[in-house]
């Protein structure tokens, strides 16, 4: 997939997670119409940041997570969605291809130091 220049690569966990969601957000849709809206946001959410947020500019300094997941594993990026969820990816400007690898959720640890537990 194509967007803003560069090619969008989705690894599996993060397909498998997005339909998921847009199935989720069916359901919810089916059974309460009037109130479905707070299930599909977050489906929203994500595709905007991975279909035009971060294909527009994937080098922005709010992606940077410094030694988060320690100085072996900088040049991996981070964009927030909301208050609970993280976009993980890399990107290679020469080839212009953006990878999103996971997305985090909140089975993830998210304090400081944790990451070490999911080794």
């Amino acid at each position: 997939m194509q967007r803003h220049g560069w090619t969008l690569l989705f690894h599996d966990g993060v397909i498998e997670l997005l339909q998921k969601l847009h199935a989720a957000a069916r359901r919810a849709q089916e059974n309460d119409p009037e109130g479905f809206e707070s299930d599909a946001k977050l489906f929203r959410a994500l595709s905007q940041l991975m279909l035009e947020v971060v294909p527009s500019d994937p080098a922005r300094d709010e992606y940077r997570q410094g030694n988060t997941l320690g100085p072996v594993h900088r040049h991996w990026r981070r964009a927030w969605v909301g208050r609970r969820f993280r976009l993980f990816f890399r990107y290679d400007s020469k080839a212009k291809v953006i990878v999103y690898a996971w997305i985090s959720d909140e089975r993830t640890p998210r304090s400081s130091g944790n990451w070490s537990k999911l080794k």
